[in-house]
């Protein structure tokens, strides 16, 4: 037996559309965002969840409970599940961002690894705080079904960290997609990622 934690990240918002960094602020999903939670509620229908969990920021929260549907469940939130904080780059677009802080902005892209800034949390910072509470999720679920809805670039630390990928090679991958699929079994505190960034019910819905 062993405890299955379903990964998602929050459906698409106002902020995604206008290319604004969020960070731990936050804007209100779109239409569209509303619908992807809605296809993920749909996919994981069949799966008995015993817990679900999500960042404090609305966009997590809301995008949980659009998944939670008639499930009598109560979503917790953790502030430990939150996105990076981009300090004072959060609420501006990517090329203003870089236009005022070029070193530290093609740092942050070209060398993660070394990336280090006043403002923005590091990277190392968030994966920490990421393992250590869904390892104490998972400690709290032994052979339970688990949904923890989080964010981008946290949810892509952390499965770095369980694969043990370096910080380097961070954005080797594409950026994960809205309310895509994510499967961690655990077994004795181990990690297995089973599939990752899956988007095969947004798919479907293309189809229709």
């Amino acid at each position: 037996m062993s405890t299955h934690i379903y990964f998602t990240r929050h459906g698409e918002t106002v902020w995604n559309t206008q290319k604004l960094l969020q960070g731990w602020k936050d804007s209100p999903l779109t239409d569209r965002g509303i619908n992807q939670a809605k296809r993920l509620l749909h996919r994981l229908s069949n799966i008995p969840l015993d817990a679900i969990y999500s960042s404090t920021s609305n966009r997590a929260y809301h995008t949980a409970e659009i998944i939670k549907g008639e499930r009598n469940l109560e979503v917790i939130q953790y502030e430990s599940l939150r996105e990076l904080s981009f300090g004072t780059w959060e609420g501006k677009t990517f090329e203003e961002n870089e236009k005022e802080s070029i070193e530290d902005w093609i740092s942050f892209w070209e060398t993660p690894h070394l990336f280090a800034n006043k403002t923005v949390e590091s990277f190392v910072n968030v994966q920490e705080r990421m393992s250590n509470t869904v390892k104490m999720i998972a400690n709290n679920h032994p052979d339970q079904n688990v949904l923890i809805v989080t964010h981008s670039i946290a949810l892509k630390l952390l499965i770095d960290y369980f694969e043990e990928n370096e910080l380097k090679d961070l954005w080797a991958t594409p950026a994960i997609p809205s309310t895509s699929l994510t499967l961690v079994k655990f077994n004795d505190d181990q990690p297995e990622v089973v599939y990752k960034y899956d988007i095969e019910h947004l798919i479907e819905a293309n189809r229709e």
